[in-house]
């Protein structure tokens, strides 16, 4: 029908807020617009971007009516040369009642507007007068009516490039409700009104372009509880994912313009490296933005500690952005952006008012992946062809998570984590994965235990929060510092390590130690925590190198300058051929080591049933315990460093060190256990030990006693009683350690101060060892609660006792650590029960005959170690000199070990244990318990077919001598286990590791002692043999092997003296031992004599004590000494008149007969080319105990050339001044 001038039409009503008449951009035009609705405008995905001419409008019933006769006017009113370009050049607001609203309009000095005109005809076209309006673009609503916020968004509608196009048809929507009880309405294209005019101009069209958006934005609602799932899983499968490809920047210098880049790959980029810097820069105003923090940021992004490859920031605003890029050595330096500067003309505003902006030296393409909450997302960059060997495709994925600890923020992290990870594993499959950025997840253990408390978070977030990490591990991904802190590369100190608790290590966010970390604080206990972070999924082909810490605060004339609330991070990630990485070591050994982690039963995940437990068996000192031990070590370090004693200068000249080693220095003494110290300094051993002597000589007021000197393995050692605190002293001669003390922690093992001797570094290894693993085992107090589990099952199994071929605590402690940081490598953060089942399912199928235990984040190739066939069970440590712990250990001992850790992780494996049920607590304890038998003694005693008793008796009057005696036969009985094993190996030998007696009364009392050991033979010696007659000579072997025994015990004059004690084996039945009980006789303190007692450890040749006076002994077969020493300068070692009189070509080895020191049978000779100076050989005998050198003689006696006793030396002439004559050899 048409509309002639004669026609008069009814006016149709335009009340109808379902329908409205409007103008809507090209898509192409409208990014940076979108981009802002997105974010502000509460009807983005309901309503495109548009400008309405008429809303309301007409009844939906009427749509067609006034589409006609809008049209006809249009025709007649409508000229066809008419400019029918719309420029949206100004943004503006208009308040409301609780917020403005923020739009884009037409210049106010346009003379004559194509949108008023359009508007115009329209109202025609319905018989409805003209009126004026606000036309208008809506970019969003201010969050409030303050006016920064207003100013906030105003500001970034202003940076919107000029919108310009042409209008080719009016648009007229219709609202459509949506079904669903959580589903919007939206506006839909009903139709178009075209327009006269000439061109190809966009028009709309159907199916909306907005409606993917409306489907997505009607799930972002909060998580629930059930959407929660694992990481890996599908990520809100019932909406739709819209992910949005940005735009990459590229900086052209002859333009002096960030313009947008057509790379896609990197050429030419050689690299075997890459490396990822995060940094969250903080935004604390909105509006107008805070510029004095700006320079102290760029300060930290230009210096050497922040050179990366790939930058990527955090909370990144308009106005900071533009600065940033501005700057001449930030463009050189990262030529390519994932956005432009902002006040660039042709570039738009950042989305939000904290942005994640991505800068790189090499092109990339990115895509943002939207989170639910509003302003949050993740900036996925793809970078393709990246390395000097094989082309590497990559990811580096910014984020920044939901902050804050409470149920629903730790549930947002989740779910945000779980989106990111999803649109990683379908898009990106097959390349190597690098998240960076801000994580906000608590790492504090201090925290969520206070957020527990005060019940900020219910026990099921705590659950989840401590499984965002091993979610993330479950997808391949690893955190870079806890990769690199395995490795002990962390830079934490020691001293800022002792005063965290678990997971404050490696803070980024310290409001203790940054002023605007305190202000931005949203916990109330205020403790480090670990927010930013880098996880890597390196696909073998990234492995991390370096890591640090940049961006720390700086005190300038007292006040502190400090850039942002958060430190930034940096890993460098050293690429490795794909194609080679078959052959490397360090691969196939992880990949052999796996420790598999084994989850505990519900029963056994409560960690405070385990500490009860554990506390119940008095494995965790009482406060009171605690204190008296501190004490112990201050007084002790104040006496032997000569603090107390201000006149006395001997020990305040030369710059002493003490420190603590072994339990307690880790933390998991018990009040048993000894108190290790190392002293460290410039002097001698020999003049340290002789004033240390005096000092605690005249300390003893201060309840110090000396008990004895021992001479070890590891050299010489005081045993001191501190207040009834037994202690270990022992002393490293180094001085220039001890004047590097401050830097020792941080000195890498190949620093040229190591250079030092064996003996040196035997003293030192323990505490070298110790700073290792207090820096790289992830959680210490999940360690220590596993390892005081460990220790008091072994000791309740009577296999704690290295002396025995069993466990030590060092033995625990290395096993532990591996367990420990090879579940942290593969699961993230482990709860210490998880580390327990884990260390018993590992250990109990563990390959002993053919495999080194020791640690791969230390050796990255299997340690250069030639085991010896007396060696069933290899752990090694971490620094040199590297040795076998577990060199006691036996095949019987190594049997009976495996055996017990397979059935320990069998009990732990059902689902009724509880801890009190593994670790044998009783609830009733009616008598002290070392008056009772232990669970594992009386299983012990009853479990056993037979017994060889070895008993102990001593009449004499002496304490010490008592408990040398005891202490020699302890040493002796292992090889007794492994001769017994060795004659027949079929029997089960077990010895236990504890005395025995039968004595009734007070040993107090008793003028004589009597004692015995017991070694427990599991099967029948009858019973391993068919017939009578095999058992019968099974049983004659047993015999002769414990007459051997017995007669080495009896001949040995130096440690057995028969007028004071005696000794016997003998095969008992177990109804003969029915009366014996544990001994818990105490022999005492005494005073030291000073004379060196045997520790039953090989010593080592110390060259600074080769001038003590030596032990008078009667030596069979050689001349009577004289009484004076042929000379009083020193006498060369034994080792190099060895090597002389085999090595010169003058002298023949034949001739020469070595007299030494049997440990069984006394003085002893050989010829010296039978001697063995291979450790691993079975005739090997430590250089310590050669007593002289002979040359043959034709009588029989030969000629002494060199003795130990007499300083007599013919080789070398020390002993008597000038060198003799050749014809003396």
């Amino acid at each position: 029908m048409a509309i002639s001038g004669d026609t008069v039409m009814a006016p149709l009503s335009t009340t109808s807020h379902d329908t409205a008449l409007c103008i809507i951009p090209p898509v192409s035009e409208c990014g940076h617009i979108d981009n802002l609705r997105e974010v502000y405008d509460k009807a983005y995905g309901v309503w495109p971007p548009h400008i309405n001419l008429i809303y309301p409008f007409v009844a939906p019933e009427n749509l067609t009516r006034a589409q006609f006769q809008i049209q006809e006017h249009l025709k007649q009113d409508l000229k066809l040369d008419q400019h029918t370009t719309v420029e949206l050049s100004q943004a503006g607001l208009f308040k409301q009642r609780k917020n403005s609203t923020v739009f884009l309009c037409e210049a106010r000095d346009v003379p004559k507007s194509f949108l008023q005109t359009l508007r115009q005809i329209a109202l025609q076209g319905l018989g409805q007068p003209s009126s004026p309006a606000n036309l208008h673009l809506t970019i969003g609503q201010s969050e409030s009516e303050t006016v920064s916020s207003r100013a906030f968004l105003l500001a970034k509608a202003k940076l919107i490039p000029t919108l310009r196009f042409r209008v080719g048809a009016l648009a007229i929507l219709i609202r459509e409700r949506a079904t669903g009880s959580d589903a919007a309405p939206s506006m839909r294209l009903w139709g178009t009104v075209d327009l006269a005019a000439p061109g190809n101009e966009w028009k709309p069209h159907t199916p909306e372009f907005w409606s993917a958006r409306s489907l997505s934005m009607s799930h972002a609602i909060e998580v629930d509880e059930e959407d929660c799932v694992e990481l890996h899983g599908d990520a809100n499968s019932n909406s739709v994912q819209v992910y949005q490809t940005g735009s990459t920047y590229a900086f052209d210098a002859n333009s002096d313009n960030w313009m947008v880049s057509t790379e896609s790959e990197a050429e030419n980029m050689a690299t075997n490296e890459v490396t990822i810097a995060s940094y969250n820069v903080l935004i604390d105003s909105e509006y107008p933005p805070d510029r004095d923090r700006d320079p102290l940021i760029l300060r930290n992004l230009l210096s050497d500690a922040a050179v990366a490859d790939v930058l990527v920031l955090q909370e990144i605003s308009d106005d900071f952005l533009s600065y940033l890029l501005g700057d001449n050595e930030i463009r050189r330096r990262y030529p390519f952006t994932s956005h432009g500067p902002p006040d660039q003309p042709d570039i738009g505003p950042l989305p939000s008012m904290r942005n994640i902006v991505i800068l790189s030296r090499w092109p990339f393409r990115w895509t943002s992946v939207p989170f639910h909450r509003r302003h949050k997302g993740a900036l996925v960059a793809q970078f393709k062809s990246v390395s000097a060997s094989d082309a590497v495709d990559f990811v580096v994925a910014g984020v920044h998570l939901s902050c804050g600890l409470t149920d629903g923020s730790v549930a947002a992290k989740h779910n945000q984590l779980k989106r990111l990870s999803y649109y990683l594993s379908q898009n990106h499959a097959s390349s190597s994965w690098i998240l960076a950025g801000d994580f906000n997840i608590a790492t504090s253990a201090c925290t969520i235990d206070s957020a527990l408390k005060t019940k900020s978070i219910t026990e099921q977030t705590a659950v989840r929060l401590s499984l965002l990490e091993q979610g993330l591990n479950e997808v391949g991904l690893l955190d870079a510092w806890s990769m690199y802190r395995l490795e002990a590369n962390s830079d934490a100190s020691i001293s800022e390590a002792e005063a965290l608790y678990d997971g404050e290590a490696g803070a980024t966010f310290d409001p203790k130690g940054n002023m605007l970390a305190a202000d931005s604080s949203n916990t109330s206990d205020n403790r480090p925590q670990r927010y930013d972070r880098i996880f890597i999924r390196s696909q073998e082909v990234l492995r991390v190198d370096r890591f640090n810490i940049f961006g720390l605060p700086e005190t300038v004339d007292g006040v502190q300058l400090v850039a942002s609330d958060h430190y930034s991070v940096r890993a460098t990630m050293r690429m490795v051929n794909a194609s080679k990485t078959g052959g490397d070591s360090y691969v196939e050994t992880m990949h052999r080591m796996r420790v598999e982690h084994k989850s505990s039963t519900t029963a056994l995940s409560d960690l405070s049933h385990l500490q009860s437990s554990l506390y119940s068996q008095g494995m965790i000192p009482t406060e009171e315990q605690t204190k008296a031990r501190q004490q112990a070590f201050e007084i002790l370090k104040d006496v032997i460093l000569g603090t107390v004693d201000e006149h006395n200068l001997a020990f305040s000249g030369p710059a002493l060190m003490m420190v603590a080693v072994g339990s307690y220095a880790l933390g998991v003494w018990t009040v048993d256990s000894d108190l290790d110290c190392l002293c460290v300094g410039p002097i001698s051993s020999k003049t340290f030990f002789k004033l240390a002597r005096q000092r605690l000589i005249k300390a003893q007021e201060r309840g110090i006693r000396l008990l004895r000197k021992v001479e070890a393995k590891t050299g010489t050692m005081l045993e001191l009683s501190v207040h009834g605190i037994a202690v270990d002293l022992q002393y490293c001669p180094a001085g220039r350690i001890a004047e590097k003390w401050s830097e020792f922690h941080d000195l890498p093992a190949s620093d040229p101060i190591f250079n030092l001797s064996v003996l040196s570094l035997r003293k030192l290894k323990p505490y070298r060892d110790f700073l290792y693993i207090q820096r790289t085992v992830p959680s210490l107090s999940a360690f220590r609660v596993a390892y005081r589990c460990i220790k008091l099952w072994a000791v309740q199994r009577g296999i704690y006792a290295s002396k025995f071929g069993y466990l030590s605590g060092t033995h625990i402690t290395l096993m532990l650590t591996w367990i420990c940081k090879r579940l942290a490598y593969d699961s993230g953060s482990v709860s210490a029960a998880d580390i327990i089942v884990s260390f018993f399912n590992y250990y109990a199928n563990f390959n002993w005959t053919n495999e080194l235990l020791f640690d791969a984040f230390f050796h990255k190739s299997p340690p250069r170690y030639h085991r010896s066939a007396r060696e069933p069970m290899v752990i090694l440590g971490y620094h040199t000199p590297n040795s076998n712990v577990a060199h006691t250990s036996t095949i019987p001992g190594l049997q009976i070990l495996v055996k017990e850790l397979k059935a320990a992780i069998e009990v732990l494996s059902r689902p009724e244990t509880t801890w009190d049920q593994f670790l044998g607590c009783s609830s009733s304890s009616t008598e002290s318990s070392q008056r009772l038998l232990s669970q594992g003694t009386a299983k012990f005693l009853a479990t056993q077919h037979s017994f060889v008793k070895i008993d102990i008796q001593y009449w004499g009057r002496t304490l010490a001598k008592g408990k040398s005696l005891v202490g020699w036969i302890e040493s002796r009985c292992l090889s007794l286990v492994v001769d017994i094993n060795k004659m027949l190996p079929e029997l089960e030998v077990r010895i236990w590791p504890a005395r025995f007696t039968d004595n009734e009364v007070d040993t107090v009392e008793l003028k004589d002692y009597h004692g015995c050991y017991l070694v427990g033979l599991t099967k029948s010696i009858a019973g391993l043999f068919g017939d009578k007659e095999g058992g019968q000579l099974a049983r004659q072997s047993l015999e002769t092997v414990l007459d051997r025994f017995l007669t080495q015990l009896r001949t040995d004059e130096r440690n057995y003296d028969p007028s004071t004690s005696w000794v016997d084996v003998s095969l008992s039945r177990p109804s003969e031992i029915k009366s014996l009980r544990l001994d818990d006789r105490e022999w005492g303190d005494y005073t030291a004599d000073m004379d060196p007692d045997s520790d039953d450890e090989e010593d080592l040749d110390d060259g600074e004590d080769v001038d003590e006076k030596p032990v008078e002994r009667t030596l069979p077969q050689r001349p009577k000494p004289t009484a004076t020493p042929v000379s009083t300068s020193k006498l060369r070692p034994a080792s190099d008149v060895l090597n002389r009189l085999r090595w010169d070509p003058s002298l023949d080895p034949s001739d020469y007969i070595i007299g030494y020191e049997d440990r069984f049978l006394g003085a002893k000779e050989t010829n010296l080319d039978k001697w063995k100076t291979e450790q691993t050989d079975e005739e090997f005998i430590p250089q310590h105990r050669i007593l002289y050198f002979k040359k043959k003689g034709g009588d029989g006696r030969g000629e002494l050339v060199w003795e130990r006793m007499t300083r007599l030396d013919k080789v070398f002439g020390s002993g008597a001044g000038p060198m003799h004559r050749r014809n003396n050899l």
